[in-house]
């Protein structure tokens, strides 16, 4: 049975610690501290802390990986391999080289394409039929290493980031077992990636990436809306509030980007985009939570006329 340390932060990388501990001898979990996660500032700590603590691993949560103290405490547990999920934090080569077989990594998309922070989310906005899921040899560059084994699946079409992510996250989980048995029977493969990166490098969201660029066509403003739904959602401001959207589906019609064109009964409202159209119906007003666009229309001032924006008005 293999000698494992796993790495990783958010909720995509628990199902993959589940197996993990499952099927090898989990010698300790390294994740990031905790931080302020909710309304309040409140400290809390990152779902793969939560479920090891759980099982019963030992956690560890260095400020900075590259200590000599986190080196010193790794070679001290001996892994024979490092599995790292949505770690967030770039492993040094003194980490990479000290494992048998060395560290590997489960990213959700079809390397080489979309390395980085964001390739689930930049899969949906550029309207991809499909993704998938690899391990790879970790390397010094990003996302750059020998591909071990990869799963493809269609993307369905009104399938959310959400929705994806905890798909991705269990088929993640398949493949990084999948992986460690081969590691066990010594016959896995390694199959080099081309040097340039297919759609680039993606970058971490910050709060201006949220915000709709209504001059966009309808169906990437459409795509966009889904590649962010529910969360951190798609953000853009009505009656200088922010506004943020869960659902957004093509529609004929036209008007100035961002124009509010009107309701449709029962279901929400209809907003220009530089072409065409998006009928709004799913809506997350500012200290509210998600409603329909329907019911959010009746109880605001909106018109026909109005425009949301990319920002509140300055006063």
């Amino acid at each position: 049975m293999l000698r494992t340390v796993f790495m990783g932060s958010p909720e995509f990388a628990v199902a993959s610690l589940q197996r993990v501990f499952d099927e090898s001898q989990l010698l300790a979990v390294f994740t990031q501290p905790d931080k302020p996660r909710a309304r309040g500032n409140k400290m809390l700590p990152t779902p793969v802390k939560t479920r090891a603590l759980e099982l019963g691993v030992p956690v560890h949560e260095p400020a900075r990986i590259r200590d000599e103290a986190v080196l010193a405490h790794l070679q001290e547990l001996n892994p024979d391999v490092i599995l790292v999920v949505a770690y967030a934090k770039l492993i040094p080569k003194t980490l990479l080289d000290l494992p048998r077989f060395g560290c590997i990594n489960v990213h959700p998309s079809l390397l080489p394409r979309y390395r980085g922070a964001i390739p689930l989310q930049a899969a949906l906005m550029n309207g991809d039929a499909e993704t998938g899921v690899c391990t790879f040899f970790m390397d010094v560059g990003y996302d750059t290493g020998d591909i071990i084994k990869m799963v493809r699946t269609p993307i369905g079409p009104e399938e959310t980031g959400e929705q994806l992510s905890e798909r991705l996250a269990l088929l993640g989980a398949d493949l990084l077992s999948e992986t460690m048995k081969s590691l066990e029977r010594g016959d896995f493969t390694r199959t080099p990636q081309p040097e340039e990166a297919e759609g680039g490098y993606t970058k971490p969201l910050g709060k201006a990436d949220l915000i709709i660029d209504w001059n966009l066509p309808a169906t990437r403003v459409s795509h966009f809306v889904r590649a962010l739904a529910n969360e951190p959602g798609a953000q853009t401001f009505a009656n200088n509030a922010v506004l943020k959207i869960a659902r957004a589906t093509v529609q004929d019609g036209g008007g100035e980007p961002g124009e509010v064109l009107g309701p449709v009964k029962g279901k929400g409202f209809k907003v220009a985009c530089g072409q065409g159209a998006v009928l709004l119906e799913t809506v997350k007003p500012a200290g509210k939570g998600w409603m329909s666009a329907w019911s959010y229309w009746q109880g605001n001032q909106l018109k026909p006329g109005d425009r949301l924006a990319a920002a509140a008005p300055s006063l």
